[in-house]
């Protein structure tokens, strides 16, 4: 399955088109060095999941979502679109930072912002984007300004209870769970429920949608923390083991040190720096214990959740492509433990 297929959610082009524009028309202020800055890791392009999860949820609110037999999608509304793109900007502002403290040299396949302009740049583009996010959603209301400001809250707790575990072979799945909620799910789940919000959905509808979100944020999560251990630098675009190399022992790393075999000799690796040498044999280690296996069997709980709300908001196609999201995600990362154990 290709990337695009993957995180495919049934956005037609002519909207995807307006995404983009809208994007950059958000950040241009006129100044060519911010300008340049600010767009380029727009320019570098990206699945676009969050803002195209929050113009499906709207989408719910036309006929054809309804169940009328149309597959008509009607044009996203101009509140809409900004929402979306609001969610976007707080995505990328994110990476602008994460790059700073990962000291990251290249992100989706261009050189990072860090990397070409420095680390203080970097930060106070991502505050940029950040400003030019929460001026967006003032624009729209008090619902969405808060639910924006608190979702940037949760992120950041998010970050602080990651940076504080790094390192820490005691660190618990709770801990875990919680840190990718806020760091991953809380974003997802705000993208959907600012589509609700600004189509005007029913509450319930638009609390169906929350959850959807927040589901298919730990599903995400987790599959990406099976691929840093799994894949190889072309598939992730990025060098494989980044979080093990910063002591960041995430769900599969955390069930391998509970493995009689592999856990032992992982846990004397860890809890320190490691060389290069030292990621590929903690890699290894972890790649042939069950904490493969073991971390998809927790993402299939929270895929059957999100699928379980997809299917509650009713027959059409945005559900459906809701549905199979949730379930393409799943596949692909079980797909990876099935090619492991052959």
């Amino acid at each position: 399955m290709s990337p695009k297929d993957l995180f495919a959610v049934a956005v037609p082009e002519t909207e995807l088109a307006r995404l983009e524009e809208c994007l950059r028309r958000v950040v241009l202020l006129g100044d060519p060095f911010l300008d340049e800055i600010a767009t380029h890791l727009i320019d570098a392009g990206g699945k676009r999941l969050r803002p195209a999860l929050a113009l499906s949820a709207a989408s719910l609110g036309t006929a054809a979502s309804l169940g009328s037999g149309s597959s008509d999608w009607a044009v996203s509304s101009e509140e809409t679109l900004l929402g979306a793109v609001s969610v976007e900007l707080v995505h990328l502002a994110s990476l602008y930072h994460d790059d700073v403290m990962d000291e990251a040299t290249r992100r989706r396949n261009v050189v990072s912002v860090n990397a070409r302009w420095g680390n203080l740049l970097a930060i106070v583009a991502g505050d940029f984007l950040l400003a030019r996010s929460a001026e967006i959603a003032a624009s729209l209301g008090v619902e969405v300004a808060q639910l924006l400001a608190s979702t940037l809250g949760r992120l950041c707790q998010g970050q602080v209870a990651e940076v504080k575990a790094a390192f820490q072979v005691e660190r618990t799945e709770k801990e875990y769970l919680q840190a990718i909620a806020n760091k991953t799910a809380a974003l997802m789940s705000t993208a959907c429920r600012i589509g609700g919000i600004t189509a005007d959905l029913p509450r319930p509808a638009i609390e169906t949608l929350t959850t959807y979100g927040e589901c298919l944020g730990m599903v995400f999560q987790i599959r990406d923390d099976v691929r840093d251990v799994l894949a190889d630098e072309v598939q992730l675009g990025k060098a494989p083991g980044q979080d093990l190399a910063e002591g960041i022992y995430t769900l599969p790393v955390q069930r391998a040190l509970e493995d009689p075999k592999a856990g032992p000799p992982l846990r004397e690796l860890l809890g320190q720096p490691l060389s290069d040498d030292e990621v590929t044999q903690a890699r290894a280690l972890v790649a042939g214990s069950q904490g493969i296996t073991q971390a998809a069997a927790v993402a299939r709980g929270y895929a059957a959740e999100a699928i379980d709300a997809a299917n509650s908001l009713g027959a059409g196609p945005v559900p459906d492509a809701l549905s199979n999201l949730a379930l393409s995600l799943l596949e692909d990362l079980e797909s990876s433990t099935r090619a492991l154990a052959s």
